[in-house]
């Protein structure tokens, strides 16, 4: 069972562009352990909720708070720094780098941060095998089905350890099958490396699979 506690709290969160509000004083907390997912018709704020919480873009006026700090009160540097160690991602079209093999895509952010690549790769094999792809680790992109391409990424995600995924459609590519095996593979990662999951989601399978639904409309959380 998820945690009283919140990983994450955001408070009167607001985007605007232009003369479109975008978000408009969104708060939520995001427990630990758990997996959230964020629902709602296009164009209801989802993904710009996603980014912010993600710090790649930063809100016109509210806070995100990780374990207590404010992660917008950062410089640049500092914020780039925080991404890399505590956030993964997880993307609908995988973003794979194709000269890469399955390892090395899955020990890029580690490298990011400054590990040397000896040091991560057994890590990364690790992740690839406990994901079912340990035949897989020198194969490129091009190489692996679409669901595993999407197990890749879980890895890349999870290389760092990071405090929370983020992911954004992230079986909105896949076939039943694959988008099945995926969705399992995240309450699986829940349960057995206590991992939290915020996921953008039009999928109702996983919605209601899910820890906490939240709905989104016009760039408000409904009750």
């Amino acid at each position: 069972m998820p945690n009283s506690q919140p990983l994450v709290e955001i408070r009167g969160v607001t985007k605007r562009y232009e003369q479109l509000e975008v978000l408009h004083a969104v708060d939520l907390d995001i427990s630990p352990a758990a997996v959230t997912t964020i629902v709602g018709a296009s164009g209801a704020g989802k993904t710009t909720l996603l980014q912010i919480l993600g710090t790649m873009l930063r809100p016109d006026a509210g806070t995100v708070s990780f374990a207590g700090q404010n992660v917008f009160s950062l410089n640049a540097k500092q914020l780039a720094r925080f991404r890399n160690q505590s956030i993964g991602f997880v993307f609908q079209f995988h973003h794979l780098l194709p000269e890469f093999s399955a390892l090395e895509n899955v020990c890029i952010p580690a490298l990011i941060h400054g590990v040397r690549f000896r040091n991560v790769r057994e890590r990364a094999a690790e992740l690839l095998d406990f994901l079912g792809l340990s035949a897989r680790l020198q194969h490129k992109p091009h190489q692996l089905s679409g669901g595993e391409q999407q197990r890749v990424a879980v890895a890349r995600a999870l290389i760092n350890e990071p405090q929370l995924i983020l992911a954004d459609e992230p079986s909105g590519n896949l076939d039943t099958g694959n988008k099945e095996e995926l969705h399992g593979l995240f309450f699986r990662l829940r349960d057995e490396f206590r991992q939290s999951f915020v996921i953008v989601t039009h999928d109702p399978d996983l919605a209601r699979q899910s820890d906490r639904v939240v709905r989104m409309a016009d760039g408000q959380i409904l009750a």
